[in-house]
């Protein structure tokens, strides 16, 4: 019989158990997990990325990039606060879905599209559909990219304006707009880098994801990669851009 007490003995148990599971589950499991990953699975376990003909690194697929250039908005109310959202759309790339960002000089919510893709800040605002300020948001959007999308013989009217591009996503680092969004920009992109709509809408197909399993969510584009094919398809030295309103006038 052991001459020590019952609570020496039962501590001496816990032990030995915490030291046993630590050892299958915080080494062992966690191993076998990460070897099964790597093998089986290790483009997705090494976070879907994206590589150039050097192998760079250049993205991933599961985030969105943003394709634009510093506004003149950018320069006027920046130089206030040092806020840096304000940017316009470059007229040859995918744009993904927008970002509305707080400015603190107006004290409300403004268009705010180089905020977004953000990969140390996940999240979205909290406008709800009873708000002015998403009201207002939504109808600038709407006529920001009735504008961008419309080319010559091809107009795009607010109303026409697909959902998704003119509000933002749960996370604002989703790179997948609805084939309907991409649709209305295919004829902006083909008449800036020169190709036809056939050629874009052929990208658009390429990249494009069906709903899981056939039966959950919805088919996606992913403009990450569309717009990494299209470089590398049709590569162009356009660097264009199209203004944007960012609300601030109306917030303000």
């Amino acid at each position: 019989m052991s001459r020590l007490p019952g609570a020496v003995l039962r501590h001496l148990a816990a032990l030995r158990a915490m030291i046993v599971f630590t050892i299958l589950l915080g080494i062992a499991y966690p191993l076998v997990m990460t070897g099964i990953g790597q093998v089986a699975f290790k483009t997705q376990a090494n976070g879907s990325l994206i590589t150039d003909s050097q192998g760079q690194v250049i993205g991933s697929k599961l985030l969105c990039q943003t394709f634009v250039a510093p506004s003149a908005a950018d320069k006027a109310l920046n130089s206030k606060d040092g806020v840096t959202g304000y940017a316009d759309p470059i007229n040859k790339y995918f744009q993904p879905r927008p970002t509305f960002s707080s400015d603190s000089t107006i004290g409300s919510y403004t268009i705010q599209l180089a905020n977004g893709c953000n990969y140390a800040a996940s999240g979205s605002n909290n406008l709800g559909p009873n708000s002015d300020t998403l009201t207002t948001l939504i109808t600038t959007m709407r006529a920001n990219m009735a504008k961008f999308d419309s080319t010559p013989g091809h107009t795009v009217t607010a109303s026409q304006v697909a959902s998704d591009a003119v509000t933002e996503s749960g996370s604002d680092e989703e790179p997948y707009i609805t084939p309907q969004n991409a649709d209305q920009q295919a004829a902006r992109i083909a008449a800036t880098r020169g190709i036809t709509v056939a050629q874009v809408e052929s990208l658009i197909k390429a990249n494009t994801t069906g709903r899981d399993i056939g039966i959950l969510g919805e088919p996606g584009v992913n403009t990450t990669t569309l717009n990494i094919a299209l470089d590398r398809a049709h590569p162009s030295s356009d660097t264009s851009t199209t203004a944007f309103d960012t609300a601030a006038n109306a917030a303000g």
